[in-house]
């Protein structure tokens, strides 16, 4: 009878510690922060607008975002599953024009992962659920550094 206590004893103890670990998903989330703040990112949980919410099915996503000291044009754009043009601009962004030339060319290279892409108060930014994207932060490096160099030459 000791023994079976002490079996119970001892899978309280592991039970309580695996539930305290991070999970597979958690533990790549936070390397791939990580990485990123060594590249000179940021990372922020954005809560999206009640318009994003809609149509993308999602509350927060991780945004990763470049400071600059650059005056990059507000803008806001967000892929939108299951429609002929993915990528659409909320209403209050204003940002209905950058859906056609060489803007439009960069939207079509982004990976699929990446669903929202930005610039406000000096930062551009791109959205994705950095849990389950097989984009890593040194591919998203290159996209923001593009997207600094249109926003700002349309600014």
């Amino acid at each position: 009878m000791a023994w079976l206590w002490i079996v119970l004893g001892l899978l309280a103890i592991v039970g309580s510690m695996t539930w305290i670990l991070p999970s597979p998903m958690e533990r790549r989330q936070g390397e791939r922060r990580m990485k990123a703040l060594q590249l000179g990112m940021k990372v922020r949980m954005l809560s999206l607008d009640d318009w994003a919410k809609e149509r993308l099915d999602r509350v927060q996503l991780a945004q990763y975002l470049v400071w600059t000291d650059r005056k990059p044009r507000s803008a806001t754009l967000w892929r939108i599953p299951d429609r002929d043009e993915p990528w659409a601009s909320p209403p209050d962004a204003r940002s209905w024009d950058l859906l056609s030339g060489d803007f439009s060319v960069f939207l079509d290279s982004l990976p699929q992962d990446i669903v929202g892409v930005g610039a406000d108060q000096g930062s551009v930014w791109v959205a994705l659920d950095d849990a389950k994207a097989a984009v890593e932060p040194e591919a998203i490096k290159p996209y923001l550094d593009q997207l600094l160099l249109l926003l700002t030459r349309r600014a």
